[in-house]
């Protein structure tokens, strides 16, 4: 099957596969309405979905570097499924959430990494950043789109109904990749927990690629969680009823979160042109203004307000294939899928942490505190940037056309 096929194959499925992820904050202003939630047991909801993807994600990837990482694909996108649509039917409260989004963070473990895994193999090195920027930007725009089927439809339909369809999504997900025809991937030699193999994915430019990405996350994951949330805020504070400003809240959500799906293909492009290193900085440097700004600017006209998430939207996820693509050129081949495994769990971990830092800081203070102190932790990604740049010239790590 020709190489762009499949890539767009897989792109698809993971746009529908990646409902999932943030359905529960598509519904998180009515479900925390209904179950009387407080802000920090939303927080450690959405954590918990992320600790059910990081307990699974070396799993996966080691499975990728010995077997068909197509398998993990199909079979995590029915488990995410799965469990999401049980949630919809039978999730009561507090702890019947928490385990179910566990289930589905760790089915949603099984897409991501084993996909950049097959992507990657693919193409070669001065394509792979536009490639892994379309299969990113799938994710981003797929994350973001329950976001929207919430603001369209959950006055109609209802949470239950939100989670329902966005779950289903997955299930389909799960049957276009079992017919996706993916050549035969090249895999290492003898065990993959060998000594050796873990010590050449923890080389200085491993860590200081992942320490950008870590920082990365802590922000995108905390910010996706909640840009939601606090677009329903902001439009309350408006002047809007509160059935309009969940509307509104949540399709401007949906839009800040998937014009990521246009960044992540600039990004890519970017960093093939001018190299990973500088467009990475770059997006950084403008995400983390946002991240202090956009929580203390809840009196901005409307238009101004849109303006500055659309901006951060941008930014905060353009630098995303940016790492994912700098680890399989600092990495050897052989153990590709498993450095992508341990560069996803090094970012994810601390995704574990930000929501419910952010819920925390939100409960005791405001918003503007809660973005403000995302945006202050996220400033050692530049500076493992800025590291990296140093010694990048010992590395194969692209440095532009």
């Amino acid at each position: 099957m020709n190489p762009y096929k499949i890539l767009w194959l897989l792109s698809i499925a993971q746009f529908l596969a990646m409902q999932v992820w943030f359905n529960f904050s598509a519904v998180l202003p009515v479900v925390e309405s209904e179950w009387g939630l407080t802000s920090t047991q939303s927080g450690v909801i959405i954590a918990c979905f992320h600790l059910g993807y990081v307990i699974a994600i070396l799993f996966y990837s080691f499975m990728s570097d010995k077997y068909d990482p197509k398998q993990s694909f199909v079979y995590g996108a029915l488990i995410a499924g799965t469990a999401g649509i049980l949630l919809s039917f039978f999730a009561q409260g507090f702890w019947s959430t928490l385990i179910l989004r566990t289930i589905s963070g760790i089915g949603i473990a099984g897409i991501y990494v084993p996909g950049m895994r097959i992507i990657s193999q693919l193409f070669p090195s001065y394509e792979r950043g536009k490639a892994l920027g379309v299969f990113v930007g799938s994710l981003v725009v797929g994350s973001g789109f329950s976001l929207l089927i919430s603001g369209l439809f959950i006055e109609m339909i209802g949470w239950q109904g939100v989670v329902f369809i966005t779950s289903t999504f997955c299930l389909i997900a799960s049957l276009i990749a079992f017919f996706v025809k993916v050549p035969p991937m090249p895999s290492g030699n003898g065990s993959a927990f060998d000594l050796k193999k873990i010590k050449n994915v923890f080389k200085k430019p491993n860590l200081l690629v992942n320490g950008g990405y870590a920082g990365h996350c802590w922000e995108l994951y905390a910010m996706w969680a909640w840009i939601g949330p606090f677009l329903v805020y902001y439009f309350l504070q408006q002047g809007f009823e509160q059935e309009a400003a969940i509307r509104f809240g949540n399709i401007a959500g949906a839009l800040v979160i998937m014009i990521g799906g246009i960044a992540t293909y600039i990004g890519g492009r970017v960093s093939d042109a001018i190299g990973r290193v500088r467009a990475a900085t770059f997006f950084l440097l403008i995400s983390i203004f946002c991240s202090i700004a956009i929580g203390w600017s809840v009196q901005l006209p409307i238009i101004l307000m849109l303006l500055l998430a659309v901006v951060y939207g941008f930014t905060i996820v353009a630098d995303s294939p940016i790492y994912n693509v700098s680890i399989t050129e600092v990495s050897d081949p052989d153990v590709i899928a498993l450095a992508l495994g341990v560069q996803s769990v090094l970012g994810f971990t601390v995704t574990i942490f930000s929501p419910i830092v952010f819920g925390y800081f939100l409960d005791q203070f405001n918003w503007g505190m809660a973005f403000t102190v995302i945006g202050i932790v996220t400033i050692i990604a530049p500076i493992c940037m800025l590291l990296l740049g140093r010694i990048q010239h010992t590395t194969k790590l692209h440095q532009g056309n």
